[in-house]
C-alpha cells in the first residue's frame, strides 16, 4: 500500500533499515512515511498531508497518523489524554500533595530558616537587622545575670521530665482502669478528656480565679471552711511550683489517657490466654505482656508530651508572670519577654533555636534507643 501511494506521488520509495521509506509530494510540503510494522502497514507522517492522501492511507493501511501541523494540536491532546490514564494515580495523589507540602513548606521550612538566620543577628524590629554572629548564643550560655538563661533552660527542662513522667504514668494506668469492664465506663473516659479540648489559656484564667489569695479565691473558701488560714497561692515559691505542675498535668493527661486505651484495646487477647494458662498472675501480665506491648505508644507519648511540657507558656504568662522568685519563668516566657518586651529578637530566637536543638536531640536519643532495644 505503501509503494501504491508512492506511484501516485510520483516518487521513488528508499530502502532503509526498518523498511521502506516512501517520500510523498503533496500540496503542503514532502511527506515522510516510515513502517513500523512492515505487517500491519503502520506509518509515520511527519508532514502535513492533503485530506485525500490521508484518508487513502489511513483506510488501506491501517496506519496511525502522528501529523506536525494542522492536526498538531489534537494529537497533542490525544497523546496527553493517554499519558494521564497511563499515570491517574500518580496525577491524583500529586494534585492532593502539593498543596499540603506548599503549606507546609511554607508554614515550617520558611520559619526555621528565618529563625535561624535571626538568632545570629540584633534586631529590634524597627531597624534593620545586624550580623552579630555567635553573640547571642554565648551571651545565653555565659554567667551574665547570674547565669540567668541556663537557669531558665535547665527549669524549663525539670518541669518537662516532671510533667512527662507524671502524664506518662498517670495515663498508663488511668487507662488500664477505664480499660476493665466497669459501669459507666463512657462517662468516666469523657471527663479524663474534657480537659484537654478546652484552650490552655481559659483554664489558666479560670485557675488564676481558684487561686486568689483573699478570702473570696475559690480554694481558700474551701481551706476555710475547714478552719485554715488563707493562702497566698499565687506568690508561694511551694505550692504554685507543684499548683504549675499538677494544671499542665491535667490539661494533657486525656490525650495519653485515650492514646494507652487505643494501644491496650489492640493487644491480642491470646497473649493473655496463653499466660494465664501457664500460670502467670496479673503482676506478671501487666509486667511481660502489657507494658512491652505498649512500647511503641510508649514512645509517641513520650516524644510529643515532652515536647508540650516544655513549652509550657500558659501559667507564666496569665497567673504568674514568672514568679515567684522566677520559679515559673520557663524558656517560651522568656522568648516571648525578649521578643516582644525588650524587642530583643536575636536573643529571642537565639533561645528558640536552642530549645529546638534540645528536643532534637532528645528525640533523635529516644528514636535510637527504641531501635537498639526493640528493632536491632
Amino acid at each position: 500500500m505503501v509503494k501504491q501511494a508512492t506511484v501516485a506521488a510520483g516518487v521513488k520509495p528508499e530502502r532503509s533499515w526498518g523498511g521502506v521509506v516512501a517520500l510523498i509530494l503533496t500540496p503542503h510540503g514532502i511527506v515522510q512515511a516510515i513502517p513500523r510494522n512492515i505487517r500491519r502497514a503502520k506509518v509515520r507522517i511527519e508532514c502535513i498531508p492533503n485530506d485525500g492522501l490521508s484518508s487513502y492511507l489511513r483506510t488501506h493501511t491501517n496506519m496511525q497518523v502522528d501529523s506536525l501541523g494542522r492536526d498538531a494540536p489534537s494529537s497533542f491532546l490525544k497523546s496527553a489524554g493517554r499519558w494521564l490514564r497511563r499515570h491517574r494515580d500518580a496525577v491524583i495523589a500529586w494534585s492532593v500533595l502539593i498543596p499540603l507540602l506548599t503549606y507546609f513548606i511554607v508554614m515550617t521550612f520558611v520559619p526555621l530558616a528565618f529563625l535561624i538566620s535571626m538568632s545570629f543577628a540584633q534586631w529590634n524590629i524597627i531597624e534593620p537587622p545586624k550580623w552579630v554572629g555567635f553573640d547571642n548564643i554565648s551571651h545565653i550560655f555565659s554567667s551574665e545575670k547570674d547565669w540567668f538563661y541556663l537557669k531558665v533552660i535547665g527549669r524549663t527542662f525539670v518541669y518537662g521530665v516532671i510533667i512527662l513522667t507524671l502524664n506518662v504514668t498517670g495515663g498508663f494506668f488511668t487507662a488500664l482502669v477505664l480499660n476493665q469492664n466497669i459501669r459507666f465506663k463512657g462517662i468516666y473516659r469523657t471527663m479524663w478528656y474534657v480537659p484537654g479540648v478546652f484552650s490552655g489559656a481559659v483554664m489558666a484564667l479560670l485557675m488564676k480565679i481558684y487561686l486568689q489569695g483573699s478570702s473570696q479565691g475559690v480554694l481558700n473558701l474551701i481551706i476555710g471552711r475547714l478552719g485554715l488560714d488563707p493562702v497566698d497561692w499565687v506568690r508561694h515559691a511551694v505550692w504554685m511550683p507543684m499548683i504549675t505542675i499538677l494544671f499542665v498535668v491535667w490539661q494533657g493527661i486525656g490525650f495519653t489517657v485515650i492514646f494507652f486505651l487505643a494501644g491496650l484495646q489492640a493487644v491480642d487477647e491470646n497473649l493473655y490466654d496463653a499466660a494465664r494458662i501457664d500460670g502467670a498472675n496479673k503482676r506478671q501480665l501487666l509486667r511481660h505482656i502489657t507494658i512491652p506491648q505498649m512500647i511503641p505508644v510508649m514512645l509517641f507519648i513520650t516524644v510529643t508530651g515532652l515536647v508540650n511540657s516544655m513549652q509550657m507558656w500558659e501559667v507564666p504568662r496569665l497567673i504568674t508572670g514568672g514568679g515567684p522568685e522566677q520559679s515559673t519563668y520557663t524558656l517560651v516566657w522568656s522568648i516571648q519577654n525578649d521578643a516582644f518586651g525588650a524587642l530583643n529578637m536575636g536573643m529571642a530566637t537565639a533561645q528558640s533555636l536552642v530549645l529546638f536543638v534540645i528536643l532534637i536531640v532528645f528525640i533523635g536519643w529516644q528514636l535510637r534507643e527504641y531501635q537498639r532495644r526493640y528493632i536491632s
